[in-house]
């Protein structure tokens, strides 16, 4: 092995009850949601992707495509993953809670809380340490650390020696006048957290989230024992641009060295679990939750602002999602929650990727087909592939698309003006053989003639229908 490359940037499907019956997550929105994660596992040339879907009144989806390890066994939904930086909404949450218990203030300069370290200003407040606007060093960036941590991957570090080790470099610019991502500032927040609690970032988390919620697949990185299967994580370890099976690299030195800024191990069913509880309201409060989704704009990861601990990140149809992305050496993971609808998502994945943009793509899959109102009845197996006229027609603003399937087919149905122009998808994946109703409103549409085409990878087929206004 010639060199560990280090970097912080901290066909399996299922249905969990959660808020309703296990059956009220229909077995095609099911099949929709596996066929859409087949196709970033292919788009992107991932080694295996863990995936899960929280939509109130029906359940949980959990869903997994390729494998875990060089020994080509899949990934499996109970398998955890290295969250990296989606730690940092759980560090914001402590923070707010102990706010709200007088033990510190947002405003707090960071020298009431830790000694003066070289390059790290003591005028920096809690507050910009949360939402990266401290300017204070990234210690992620320096290839001095890179190699620090590199040379004995068995050591375990403290954060003092991480601040102290000349590590940290000249700040970007005078606390509060600009938004650069650092983690260390969230290794800064963790050390406040100890101090004041005067308890390991463990076992804060433990008492304050773990078991309060229920997330029992849920771990820290330092000081505790993981029970759950553990996915392999893969690196590209010698160089030669072929991604390695990485799980026998020590983590320690990666994970201690960066503690606050990572730690969260997890898989997707307790992430996206973790996002309803923290967004809806249910964690911290309201004031509390309205200074976390406070957004200074930032293009980072697939997001377009970021928080206290969250970033923003923008669905199609102008809709606006709160979460949190994460990597840490060969793990990937993206959790977001839209508020519109309650629904979230999550995505772990194993090996490096900026999981930003796969998560935003996913929620608009499930976004699509939850505002599409697609009903399919699969007890009848129609003889041929028709598309239905649409009912009512001439229609406003809403109308029935029929049509009918003799296999499992990935298919498009989609709506075209009379210039032949795409105005808009209806829906894209796979559905299961049978009778599908498809409810579209065409409420930001003007009145006039439009075409809806329903093709598949064997058959097309079109027709006219007229919207009054």
């Amino acid at each position: 092995m010639k060199k560990i490359i280090f970097s912080l940037l901290l066909g399996i499907a299922s249905v969990i009850p959660f808020g309703g019956s296990a059956n009220a997550f229909d077995s095609t929105f099911a099949s929709y949601l596996q066929s859409k994660l087949n196709i970033l596992k292919s788009n992107f040339n991932l080694v295996g992707i863990s995936a899960a879907v929280q939509i109130p009144g029906k359940g949980i989806w959990t869903g997994t495509a390729g494998i875990s390890s060089s020994d080509s066994d899949n990934v499996t939904a109970e398998m955890v993953f290295a969250a990296g930086s989606v730690t940092k909404n759980f560090i914001a949450a402590v923070i707010l809670q102990l706010e709200e218990a007088d033990s510190l203030s947002l405003n707090d300069s960071i020298s009431k809380w830790i000694p003066q370290y070289q390059n790290i200003p003591g005028n920096v407040t809690i507050n910009q340490l949360l939402d990266h606007s401290s300017g204070i060093y990234n210690v992620t960036d320096n290839p001095a650390f890179i190699s620090a941590i590199n040379s004995n991957l068995n050591r375990f570090w403290t954060i003092e020696e991480v601040l102290s080790g000349g590590f940290v470099l000249t700040p970007y610019f005078t606390p509060g006048s600009g938004f650069r991502y650092s983690n260390t500032g969230y290794m800064i927040l963790g050390l406040i957290i100890s101090k004041i609690m005067k308890t390991s970032l463990r076992d804060q988390f433990y008492k304050r989230f773990y078991k309060p919620y229920n997330l029992n697949e849920t771990y820290f990185e330092i000081n505790d024992t993981v029970t759950s299967p553990f996915a392999h994580n893969w690196v590209d370890l010698n160089g030669d641009g072929i991604l390695d099976d990485a799980f026998f690299v020590p983590l320690t030195a990666i994970n201690s060295s960066t503690i606050g800024a990572g730690g969260v191990i997890s898989n997707p069913e307790n992430l996206v679990r973790w996002a309803s509880q923290i967004f809806g309201g249910n964690v911290i409060s309201n004031n509390s939750l309205n200074k976390m989704l406070t957004f200074r704009p930032a293009t980072i990861s697939g997001a377009n602002g970021y928080g206290l601990g969250t970033m923003r990140y923008q669905f199609s149809a102008g809709r606006t999602g709160y979460g949190h992305g994460g990597n840490i050496f060969g793990y990937s993971t993206i959790v977001i929650y839209d508020p519109v609808e309650s629904i979230s998502i999550a995505l772990m994945i194993n090996k490096d990727i900026s999981a930003g943009s796969l998560g935003v793509s996913f929620m608009n899959w499930v976004l699509q087909y939850t505002t599409s109102s697609v009903t399919s009845d699969t007890e009848i197996i129609p003889k041929r592939f028709t598309l239905l006229q649409n009912y009512p027609n001439p229609f406003n603003p809403e109308t029935k698309i029929e049509f009918h399937l003799t296999n499992n087919e990935n298919i498009s149905l989609s709506v075209f003006n009379i210039l032949g122009q795409e105005v808009e998808i209806l829906f894209e994946g796979l559905l299961p053989a049978g009778v599908h109703t498809f409810n579209w409103n065409a409420k930001d549409l003007s009145g006039g003639i439009y075409f809806y085409k329903l093709s598949s990878a064997q058959h097309s087929d079109i027709r006219k229908m007229m919207l009054v206004k």
